[in-house]
């Protein structure tokens, strides 16, 4: 089973930007957190759904832990306090 990873990190890098890593490899970048968030989770859900693939979404909190959810996580991203 072949498995893929999405990190999104706390910090925004020097240019105020979000960085969305797939595999360690950047792929998109967004102003907001909670856009890079959205977008992981939405890809997540795209792949999750092909056979033979387990995906990760990997979020860097606060305190510096990194923490994965599984592509079928259900709670919708709004808003981060």
């Amino acid at each position: 089973m072949a498995l893929v990873i999405y990190d999104i990190p706390f910090h925004a890098d020097i240019a105020g930007l979000w960085h969305v890593h797939v595999n360690g490899v950047p792929t998109e970048n967004f102003a907001r957190r909670v856009d890079a968030i959205a977008y992981a989770m939405h890809q997540s859900k795209l792949a999750g759904a092909q056979r033979g693939i387990q995906v990760l979404v990997s979020v860097e909190g606060a305190d510096g832990i990194w923490r994965e959810f599984e592509s079928t996580a259900k709670r919708p991203i709004t808003e981060l306090r």
